[in-house]
């Protein structure tokens, strides 16, 4: 027989431990590689991070000065000597006097106007002079029109750090309990623009001007509701409190939010930027990252697969044999078609198991002649007492006139010496040797003149089918006539019974004997046991070795305290594999 493959592979423990080690030594490579990966990844994001705080925050204090400067300017002009003798002294002075101071304001506040790009209107509200100077709309009586917007913005409360008027923004400030009102209107167009400025930063990324209650008062984006959406945020403390820039989800895109404080107008300046635009230039690496993974895990595969190739299927192929030797089957031959040591290995095996074949067919002969050698032995040394005493039974029958008893203990015993010594199989079927140990105890209950008597169950019809070594029950029962009744017991009881399932065949022989003590069964339980080949083949050991040596360990003779109190013994055959074929 020609084992070409392992059909039924075996379970691959060595190649799953080289493969299992492969992995486990190429893990920590594969660990630290994405590791220095997104390491890399997270110390480039984090400086193209700082660098974009670093632009928004230069942007953000320049804007900031910008306005502090403006209120600056603001301040010093409410305390202009000029401003400060029209407000106290506007209505007493002379026509040309105060005419003259009026274009001393006017001057400063042209200077005022011309200080910064981001001012596009400065004037001021003299309540002694009932009038309102601006660089825009010049020297006008009050009440009107600017004096009027001026006025409902002031009835604010509380005061803000500035003042709105639709889209317009203005800086007041108060003088002399009210009477000198100093105004700037700050220019969104300019706003908007230094907004743009910090946008540019990034493609995606848009800034805006506000805080939490004012809401989003300027901003670049052409999405207003987005921008709100953005300020509200500034409420969490994670962005309020955060000096570097936080990563939050708006309608399913994630933003990175950057955010300086604008104190000269109590507002933030805030710089959102899509993640995708910081990381795009990251993405190209992470694609080679997974490209790389990718080949990683290809390759364990393809070392697997090699491995399997060259080591596991040879290698289960030798294990298969091995099964395959386990079951007795030794007409097997491994081909190899390579010449590495595998080959050897293979060659080696095919020799093994041919010598163990035949080594196999020298000792089985030998064993299956040393068996007849035992049986032919067992038979020779039938007690000639039993004989002696059968034919003396005979004779007192005979004498007394008891021709009928004579008559049935001569075909007892006729039978009985037909069975034992009869050549051909050394295997009869079951129900023959069963009737063989009945016939035996017959021939006991009539010679000790029915002081002894035997009970028994008739043996099942499945025994018909069931062939077992020869004398194999008798010599039980005798060891039962001759050891547990010795002592003249009365009313001596032997109980036969047998059963077969699946195969199993079961005697039992209990006896009501009480000379059996405990130890002695086990004395007898340890005989039984032990390696007996030095031990003499006769009675319960011989055949407890003959039953293990054709059936295996699990049959032979079991020995233990019967139930009515003697002793009892189980002999036990398992022909499950002859029931099986069969």
């Amino acid at each position: 027989m020609k084992l070409l493959t392992a059909r039924k592979m075996s379970k691959g423990f060595v190649y799953k431990k080289i493969v299992i080690v492969f992995i486990a030594f190429l893990i920590p490579l594969i660990s630290m590689n994405i590791w220095v990966n997104y390491k890399g990844m997270s110390l480039t994001k984090n400086a193209i991070l700082d660098s974009s705080l670093a632009g928004a925050s230069f942007y953000s204090k320049q804007l900031d000065k910008e306005m502090y400067f403006i209120r600056n300017l603001q301040l010093q002009f409410l305390s202009d000597k000029d401003l400060q003798k029209l407000s106290f002294r506007g209505s007493m002075l002379e026509n040309y006097e105060r005419v003259a101071l009026i274009d001393q304001v006017r001057d400063r506040l042209t200077t005022l106007l011309i200080s910064s790009d981001y001012v596009i209107n400065a004037g001021v509200y003299v309540s002694a002079l009932g009038k309102t100077i601006s660089s825009m709309k010049g020297v006008t009586n009050t009440p009107n029109e600017e004096f009027r917007l001026i006025s409902s913005m002031m009835s604010t409360t509380p005061k803000p750090s500035f003042y709105r008027d639709g889209d317009r923004i203005f800086f007041i400030e108060t003088e002399n309990n009210g009477g000198t009102i100093s105004y700037i209107e700050i220019s969104k167009p300019k706003l908007l623009e230094a907004l743009n400025q910090i946008a540019t930063l990034y493609k995606e990324s848009e800034v805006l001007l506000g805080n939490s209650n004012l809401g989003s008062i300027m901003s670049t984006a052409m999405d207003n509701q987005e921008s709100e959406a953005i300020s509200d945020l500034i409420d969490d403390q994670s962005v309020r409190n955060s000096i570097n820039p936080v990563i939050k989800q708006l309608h399913g895109t994630s933003y990175f939010i950057i955010q300086n404080d604008v104190g000269s107008m109590d507002l933030s300046l805030i710089m959102y930027v899509n993640q995708r635009e910081i990381t795009r230039t990251l993405s190209q690496f992470i694609t080679w990252f997974y490209t790389l993974f990718g080949i990683a895990i290809v390759i364990m595969v393809l070392y697997s697969f090699s491995l399997s190739l060259l080591i596991h299927r040879p290698l289960s192929k030798l294990v298969k044999a091995f099964h395959m030797i386990e079951t007795d089957n030794l007409n097997i031959v491994i081909e190899s078609k390579t010449k590495d040591e595998f080959h050897y290995l293979f060659h080696s095996f095919n020799r093994m198991a041919f010598n163990l074949k035949r080594s196999i067919e020298e000792n089985y002969e030998q064993k299956i002649a040393l068996q007849h050698s035992q049986l032919k032995q067992l038979q020779s040394q039938i007690n000639p007492h039993f004989l002696y005493n059968s034919f003396f039974n005979i004779y007192m029958m005979c004498k007394v006139g008891d021709s009928e008893n004579a008559a049935e203990l001569s075909q007892k015993l006729g039978s009985y010496y037909q069975y034992i010594t009869r050549s051909g199989s050394d295997e009869v079927p079951l129900y023959k040797e069963y009737r063989h140990a009945l016939d035996y105890c017959e021939i006991q209950c009539i010679r000790f003149s029915n002081r002894i008597r035997y009970e028994y169950d008739e043996i099942p019809d499945e025994s018909n089918t069931i062939s077992v070594p020869r004398l194999m029950i008798q010599p039980i029962v005798e060891n039962v006539f001759e050891h547990a009744f010795e002592d003249g017991t009365v009313e001596g009881v032997v109980y036969i019974r047998a059963n077969c399932h699946n195969g199993v065949v079961r005697i039992i022989v209990e006896d009501n004997g009480n000379l059996l003590t405990t130890k002695d069964i086990e004395v007898l339980r340890e005989k039984l046991a032990m390696d007996s080949k030095q031990m003499e083949k006769t009675g319960l050991i011989n055949v407890n070795n003959r039953l293990q040596l054709k059936y295996g360990a699990e049959s032979g003779l079991f020995v233990s305290r019967s139930q009515y109190g003697g002793l009892k013994v189980e002999l036990v055959i398992m022909n499950k594999n002859e029931n099986e074929e069969a």
